[in-house]
């Protein structure tokens, strides 16, 4: 079975990122299959560059959504 966690941020790029690494330790840990959509609400911050760098890093785990 599939999980989503799905993450609506607006202009919260350095909260952002401790959320999403806090995601990943804790995802990594269960034996599940796992996912993340970030639902950006139109930042103007560098909310898309952080979830493009977890997208990098885990390809099969981040989604974004402008």
């Amino acid at each position: 079975m599939m999980t989503t966690v799905i993450v609506c941020t607006y202009n919260r790029c350095k909260t952002l990122e401790k959320t999403l690494d806090n995601l990943v330790a804790s995802a990594l840990l269960t034996s599940f299959e796992w996912e993340v959509l970030v639902v950006d609400n139109n930042s103007s911050d560098q909310t898309r560059d952080v979830v493009e760098g977890f997208i990098q890093r885990y390809p099969d785990r981040f989604r974004y959504r402008s």
